[in-house]
């Protein structure tokens, strides 16, 4: 006899707080290492069927709240556009968390035929295996999402078959396996059944992936501009090998293996991936081969009152972008890029325009890549095609815009070269770096030298010669 629904749910809730209970006195800081395990699969088990019954009762709503209902929908009912924003108030999960799970709970509900009678749901073997707690969520999830968008091409048999093998892998012990299968590698194996029943699929999803390529234009949020990029798996891969062959330890020039200068990178991944894309698209701007706008290279217009310049203070806007940005990234467009005095006067009529000024020239550029061969921090891989130019003495306090003065310095370092710690000084026109207090291993300023910083090949050979010239010849 099945048990009344108000008798359920008071039954639920005691057993939420017998569970509540039982845990409160562990601290799971104090299991060993095999009691700490049995737990956490105890309490997966636990999850897996209350995954179970959300998935089934998210089915439910959303199958009395459909469109086709009208105001007798149950999200009408209860004043919310549909049964996903009922849900989510009900619960206050994810609208995201319970799509995933109105689609799930969609293809394992049983189905209703024109003539009333019921039918099994479209995926009837995974429906017992979360009803029965032996079938994971994840697991649920990637067998449907994998082979219900092929169940048109493919037929019902095939998809049954596949749906078959996978359910037996994901719940175990099959003659493959002995334990069963992890969700991703129930995905995995999901992926290659479609390849299998789909043999042509991949043609169709090419043609999709063709028409849904592309970069969104951008929205500003909290300072940064949010874009969505849907690139072709080869333009992917093309991108994410270039940006891990610059991220890469094993591809970093090193001066020796014991180096003290050399730092570890305190960025975040996502962080460090973000400043080698700002070189690569610097370098790209400088590219001989871009695309001129009225007979310029392709320039971003950053304006700044002279004023909020002069006292280092203030905000600085970008044409084209709705969010001001600092002083600090106003100076390294500035040092970078160079300037030009615009006068306009208090009726907003334009006075005078000054040319560019301290703007490293291409001729110079060029003599500094070859003396600097990329970034001179120690330790940053970005070659010179991708480094900006960095005034060693700032311009605004009377440094020149010469080949003596001026250093390459990618995208990060020359964002954050007055905090970092980092200090440069040319000593006879030579880049010379010192790290920053962090870097020192206890060394004062005094006690730490200057060190001669290049990245270019033939000043390396150079140095290299000299020091096995001092090398003392031993003579047997």
């Amino acid at each position: 006899m099945r048990t009344a629904i108000p008798e359920a749910t008071e039954e639920v809730a005691a057993a939420h707080l017998g569970l509540a209970e039982a845990l409160a006195g562990v601290d799971e800081r104090l299991l060993h290492d095999d009691p700490l395990l049995q737990l956490t699969a105890a309490i997966e088990r636990v999850g897996m069927l209350v995954d179970s019954w959300r998935v089934r009762l998210a089915g439910e709503v959303g199958a009395r709240s459909r469109r086709e209902l009208g105001d007798d929908r149950l999200s009408a009912k209860k004043g919310c556009r549909n049964g996903v924003e009922l849900l989510a108030r009900t619960t206050l999960a994810s609208e995201r968390t319970i799509t995933q799970r109105m689609r799930l709970g969609a293809a394992t509900r049983a189905r209703v035929a024109l003539t009333g009678d019921t039918m099994p749901a479209r995926f009837e073997q995974v429906a017992e295996g979360l009803r029965a707690g032996s079938l994971g969520y994840d697991s649920a999830l990637a067998i449907v999402d994998t082979l219900d968008p092929i169940r048109g091409r493919v037929g019902d048999l095939n998809v049954e078959l596949a749906e078959t093998a996978l359910v037996a892998a994901a719940t175990g012990p099959t003659l493959e396996s002995a334990l069963p299968f992890a969700a991703d590698e129930v995905r995995g194996q999901a992926r290659v059944w479609e390849n299998v029943l789909d043999e042509d699929g991949s043609i169709p999803a090419e043609e999709r992936a063709m028409a849904a390529r592309g970069i969104s234009g951008g929205l500003t949020r909290d300072g940064l501009v949010h874009r969505k990029m849907a690139l072709l798996p080869e333009v992917d891969a093309k991108f994410e090998t270039l940006l891990n062959a610059y991220l890469s330890p094993r591809s970093k020039p090193t001066f020796n293996d014991a180096d003290p200068d050399q730092p570890k990178d305190p960025r975040a991944t996502a962080q460090a991936r973000h400043d080698v894309f700002a070189s690569l698209i610097d370098g790209a701007a400088r590219s001989a081969a871009a695309p001129t706008m009225g007979g310029a290279a392709p320039t971003v217009l950053v304006s700044v009152r002279q004023a909020d310049l002069a006292a280092g203070s203030g905000a600085g806007f970008i044409e084209g972008c709705e969010a001001p940005i600092s002083l600090r990234a106003v100076e390294q467009f500035v040092c970078a890029g160079g300037q030009q005095h615009v006068l306009i006067d208090g009726d907003g009529r334009l006075v005078s325009l000054s040319s560019t000024d301290r703007v490293f020239n291409a001729q110079q550029r060029r003599a500094i890549s070859l003396r600097d061969g990329g970034c001179i921090i120690p330790g940053c891989s970005i070659p010179a095609a991708w480094s900006e130019i960095h005034h060693v003495i700032a311009y605004r306090d009377g440094g020149e815009t010469e080949v003596c003065n001026g250093v390459l310095l990618c995208w990060f370092h020359h964002r954050t070269i007055e905090t970092s710690g980092w200090r440069i000084l040319m000593i006879d026109g030579v880049p010379h770096v010192k790290p920053p207090p962090w870097l020192r291993n206890g060394r004062t300023d005094a006690e730490t030298p200057w060190r001669r910083s290049t990245k270019s090949r033939t000043q390396l050979a150079d140095l290299l010669e000299r020091q096995r010239e001092r090398q003392p010849v031993l003579v047997e």
